[in-house]
């Protein structure tokens, strides 16, 4: 076996792990959070991306939890999509196909999960403002919607992984031809 195809199955292996822990994850925090068993942010092993106090200080209701499951599990389905192809192009790795056009095509999925993953965050954040204010009282509720920094370097990525993809393709396409030339 390869150093490429060692390395490959260990990914491919990581992937898989992160595709079955990523929506278990997102149940617990969204039913521990703020909760006595909420271990994980209480002893600081992750860290809160949301400012709670800002949208309410009243407790989560089980609804205000179940909507915020939901709507994280929505914005978890495009990690889970990234997550199947990079599984899907390691597993290739692993059988040592490299450079095939099935590769600059799952090159070419990431690229455009990366482009998913920022417009699901902008409608993520919007939505959670609303279920995590829905509780307030009538003219305290939120409804924000956000565009940061991050997001713009996100996109930049997902174009230089489309790049990549282009890249594969034009050689495999070169490959291809060469292969028929005699």
């Amino acid at each position: 076996m390869s150093k490429i195809q060692k390395q490959s199955r260990r990914a491919r292996l990581l992937f898989q792990f992160f595709f079955a822990l990523t929506p278990i994850a997102v149940c617990y925090y969204w039913l521990t959070v703020e909760t006595p068993y909420d271990f994980l942010t209480s002893r600081g092993i992750i860290q809160l991306s949301y400012d709670f106090d800002s949208y309410t200080q009243l407790p989560f209701t089980l609804t205000t939890r179940i909507l915020a499951m939901v709507t994280s599990l929505l914005l978890c389905c495009i990690i889970m999509y990234a997550l199947k192809v990079l599984i899907r192009l390691f597993r290739n790795y692993e059988q040592n196909e490299i450079f095939t056009l099935e590769n600059a095509n799952y090159y070419q999925k990431l690229g455009y999960s990366v482009f998913y993953w920022v417009g699901a965050s902008v409608v993520y954040g919007t939505l959670m403002s609303v279920v995590l204010s829905f509780n307030n009282p009538p003219g305290e509720r939120m409804l924000a919607i956000s565009f940061v920094g991050m997001d713009f370097l996100t996109i930049v990525f997902g174009f230089i992984v489309l790049i990549i993809s282009w890249v594969m393709k034009e050689g495999y396409t070169l490959a291809d031809e060469n292969s028929h030339t005699i």
